[in-house]
């Protein structure tokens, strides 16, 4: 597992890790990259989709039952969007 931080999905992250990260990957035998990130994270969600990864998976309401569990999570996020859903991204590295 591989934790890049949400401040960095802006114009600072270049695809090199990226591509790393996918070749250390594929030299494993893995046969695809997973990305989950929240609703609001618009950065990321533009990132990974340039970088190939499709969207794969919406999970509704995930970020408001994480917050039952773990209140401490932010109610609002990025671009002032409230944060309530978790989104599945997939690249294939066949």
């Amino acid at each position: 597992m591989v934790v890049l931080r949400g401040e960095l999905f802006g114009a600072t992250l270049y695809p090199a890790p990226i591509e790393a990260i996918a070749a250390l990957a594929r030299s494993d035998g893995h046969a695809r990259l997973v990305v989950v990130t929240t609703n609001d994270n618009l950065d990321a969600l533009r990132f990974c989709q340039s970088r190939g990864f499709r969207l794969h998976a919406l999970r509704p309401g995930a970020i408001d039952a994480a917050r039952a569990l773990k209140p401490e999570i932010a109610p609002t996020g990025n671009y002032g969007l409230p944060i309530r859903d978790e989104i599945e991204l997939v690249r294939d590295l066949g």
